[in-house]
């Protein structure tokens, strides 16, 4: 069978769980799958997740150097000459010359963006050899065609890349898993849902519980141990009434939406944030930063700094918006998503 279309999926070399990312490389495969449509996943180190058709260089998963495996998977896809190439890692690396290269991306981490990797010599040093290759990928960007997973990632991209503002399709979200969620909403409390990781900012949901004297849930994949347990002794340090759920399966994760009212996103910079629909589906009232994709979705409760969190947050919890936030959830559904993605690779088919 003539192969159609080779998925770029980096991260299944890096991660056993579907993050926000990984649920895009899962979503992806089920398009294909639905249409008929033969396809492989390329990654550069072997997935972490059992997967058919799988093509990858490292006979071992590797949880670690995200950023630079984005570009190590050219090795994997090089190896392949598919109809098009639909690329979920969000760098241009040189593939037009094989087939059409198609992008769905967020904000490039190489843009002038808050992030983990603008907070501190360290991470600006990790970055360096990263922003330099991919510089020289603008011809790429060029040639390739980028979908963005919000506005502000579509302004980023533009921006880095030189090329016209992308078309925008938001990410998809299991509404009708969520939505069971509805609940009563009885506990004045917020949730967290982010891996625990630098880059997600988790502290801030620490100090927001710790100023506000709200109790915080916080949720997700444990890919730092380092950073998991300098979360912990900020808590200590803070006595902020917060809780940690590392690795909380899905079931459970819906058990605690069912009680509480306010979601808290603590990342700033985020190009968007899965995990903002994702609440909203199950009725919480999303507190977002105003630096990030999220604010696109709901700008009444948008935050600049700490102080201002700690307000939007009240206010949050004191609402009755509920019914509408699942309403706007409704425009992430999987069904649309397919659709708008398929229609773009399908000029290549």
């Amino acid at each position: 069978m003539e192969l159609k279309v080779a998925v770029v999926a980096h991260g299944l070399g890096i991660s056993s769980a579907y993050s926000g990312e990984g649920k895009i490389y899962q979503t992806f495969f089920e398009m294909l799958y639905e249409r008929g449509v033969s396809y492989v996943a390329l990654s550069f180190a072997k997935p972490r997740i059992k997967i058919e058709n799988a093509v990858y260089i490292l006979p071992f998963s590797l949880p670690k150097f995200d950023k630079y495996q984005r570009i190590l998977v050219y090795f994997s896809a090089k190896k392949v000459k598919p109809k098009v190439y639909l690329n979920a890692s969000g760098v241009p690396i040189p593939l037009s010359h094989i087939a059409p290269h198609v992008i769905y991306a967020g904000a490039p981490s190489i843009a002038n963006l808050p992030s983990k990797y603008t907070s501190s010599i360290f991470w600006k040093l990790y970055l360096l050899p990263f922003k330099t290759i991919v510089s020289k990928f603008k011809d790429e960007a060029k040639r390739a065609v980028f979908i963005a997973n919000s506005k502000y990632s579509a302004k980023a991209i533009s921006e880095v890349y030189g090329i016209p503002m992308p078309k925008v399709v938001y990410p998809p979200v299991d509404f009708e898993d969520y939505s069971k969620a509805f609940g009563d909403k009885s506990e004045r409390a917020f949730l967290t849902i982010a891996r625990f990781e630098r880059g997600k900012m988790i502290e801030n949901s620490i100090i927001v519980s710790a100023k506000s004297g709200v109790k915080g849930y916080i949720v997700g994949s444990l890919i730092e141990k380092g950073y998991y347990k300098r979360l912990e002794k900020l808590k200590k340090e803070l006595n902020a009434n917060v809780e940690f759920y590392p690795n909380l399966p899905k079931e459970k994760l819906i058990e605690l939406m069912n009680k509480i009212p306010v979601y808290f996103h603590p990342t700033i910079g985020e190009h968007f944030g899965l995990p903002v629909i994702e609440a909203m589906s199950a009725g919480l009232i999303p507190v977002v930063p105003k630096e990030s994709g999220a604010y696109e979705i709901v700008p009444e409760f948008a935050y600049s700094n700490i102080d201002e969190a700690v307000v939007k947050l009240k206010e949050a919890l004191e609402s009755n918006m509920r019914d509408e936030m699942r309403r706007r959830a409704l425009r992430f559904n999987r069904k649309a998503f397919k659709e708008e993605i398929f229609n773009e690779i399908s000029k290549f088919l």
